[in-house]
């Protein structure tokens, strides 16, 4: 409704005897309402109305509910009290997440955090107390501590895009960063030979696929017969050619009692990853030996039932094998850091990428790195270094010499 005092098109603006503005409307259901404070100027006014005004434009133009300023004030009041137990929830909630993800984070959430910062309001956290809990939390395993603090992080910066806090309180420099308890254990080409060669029949292709395709363990032992392709090569007449990775399976307990989970890959991108020539003939014969003819089947049955082979029977089947080839301590995860090593000595950094399925860039980055050759240029450049004082002062004395 349109008002007239002061000459305006929308709305009042009244200067009350102290000195100060206060301004009002009509709103929709034809009732007036004031602005929460008065205003030391006339203009803060015209902007408080001018607010309020595409407020009600945009509820009507959508055909949305208006809420006024009394119950969008209430409204602010009560989330500006929910304690960071009480958003973290409903942060958990509202994000898209895969299964296995939400239970992590839910129990982060409640073994870790909640305990000790679940009971502050969220408008009152302070760098400090993220501080103080961050140095007691969790100091004996530092990748489950990171992933606390990451959570953490990502919850107050929704805070802050909420308006709730004025910045970020988590300002620790290097605690997001992930560290490893332990560095991966790659066998070189030969030794993967061998581990493939003393590993049972029925595992050869699983560890061949794992070490030069690239594909992690929820993803080769949800592999199917479908997703094999076949190619026509040159010279080798219909051969398996490519592995469509389209899917991956993950166990853990959801709290519903649901263990198996088939969901997208990791990265929530699927890809198909062209298959190596050397191997081509190991996976047919894989496909001729172990797995029946419906598209459906499973390239690796559990031999016991259930839904997929189990990474403990593999492994008691892995452990041998690496014994054999003469490297202990490669963990079947290593296979993918071998196909990572691998894939960065012949691809650049966008081909990496879209082979292992990575979604970021820092973890090719790191294979990049890791095959470059660069870490020994770099130590003869420092032995360069080194020498080139003692050619320069004898160039001078030479010099002193002649003179």
């Amino acid at each position: 409704m349109s008002g007239t005092k002061n000459h305006r098109g929308w709305g009042w603006i009244r200067k009350r005897t102290s000195g100060r503005y206060q301004a009002s409307y009509i709103g929709p259901d034809r009732k007036r309402y004031f602005a929460p404070t008065t205003f030391t100027d006339k203009m803060k006014a015209e902007r408080w109305l001018a607010a309020e005004r595409d407020l009600v434009e945009r509820a009507t133009m959508l055909g949305e509910r208006w809420v006024s300023p009394a119950q969008r004030a209430a409204a602010a009041v009560e989330i500006s009290r929910e304690t960071l137990a009480e958003y973290g929830t409903r942060w958990i909630t509202q994000r898209d997440l895969k299964p296995r993800s939400r239970i992590h984070y839910t129990s982060i959430l409640e073994k870790h955090i909640t305990p000790k910062l679940g009971w502050i309001a969220v408008s009152n956290l302070k760098s400090v107390t993220v501080r103080n809990w961050y140095a007691n939390t969790l100091r004996d395993r530092p990748t489950m501590r990171s992933h606390a603090y990451q959570l953490l992080h990502a919850i107050c910066e929704t805070a802050v895009a909420d308006e709730l806090l004025p910045s970020n309180p988590c300002k620790i420099a290097g605690a997001t960063a992930v560290k490893r308890s332990r560095e991966p254990v790659v066998p070189e080409i030969d030794e993967l030979a061998v581990i493939a060669d003393k590993i049972e029949a029925k595992f050869r292709a699983l560890v061949l696929i794992s070490a030069w395709c690239g594909l992690r363990f929820g993803e080769v032992t949800e592999l199917r017969r479908k997703d094999i392709r076949f190619i026509d090569a040159n010279g080798d007449g219909i051969v398996p050619g490519i592995v469509a990775v389209e899917r991956g399976v993950t166990h853990r307990n959801d709290g519903e009692g649901d263990r198996c989970r088939i969901d997208t890959p990791k990265s929530g991108l699927t890809r198909n990853v062209p298959i190596p020539p050397h191997i081509r003939a190991d996976i047919q014969t894989h496909l001729d030996t172990f797995v029946e003819s419906d598209p459906e089947s499973l390239l690796f049955v559990p031999a016991r039932g259930g839904c997929h082979v189990s990474d403990r029977v593999v492994r008691a089947a892995f452990v041998p094998a690496c014994k054999a080839a003469g490297r202990d301590g490669v963990r079947l995860h290593d296979l993918r850091h071998f196909a990572g090593h691998q894939t960065a000595r012949v691809a650049n950094l966008p081909e990496t990428m879209a082979r292992l399925g990575h979604s970021t860039q820092a973890a090719s980055l790191r294979y990049q790195g890791q095959v470059s050759g660069r870490d020994v240029e770099i130590a003869e450049a420092l032995s360069a270094l080194a020498t080139k004082p003692a050619l320069v002062a004898t160039v001078d004395e030479s010099s002193s010499a002649t003179a």
